[in-house]
């Protein structure tokens, strides 16, 4: 997958049959029918900024490549 015009949004369903329609990224949150699940715990993210190889930003999304050799990231 990706976003030009013979792998983007469009195309995505083609391998991906699950992303089709209501299904495809972005997801729309309706708040009135979100519930709080108490049993879940805390998600978060972190990573170590001197790992990063290498940051692209093509004006879509940005990519980080990390060296993860030392479980920092």
């Amino acid at each position: 997958w990706g976003y030009d015009s013979d792998n983007g949004p469009e195309q995505w369903h083609k391998n991906y049959p699950f992303a089709k329609g209501r299904h495809q990224s972005p997801i729309e949150i309706n708040n009135k029918e979100v519930h709080y699940d108490s049993s879940l715990l805390p998600w978060f993210a972190s990573y170590d900024p001197g790992s990063a190889k290498t940051i692209l930003n093509n004006g879509k999304t940005c990519r980080v490549v990390f060296d993860d050799s030392f479980d920092r990231s």
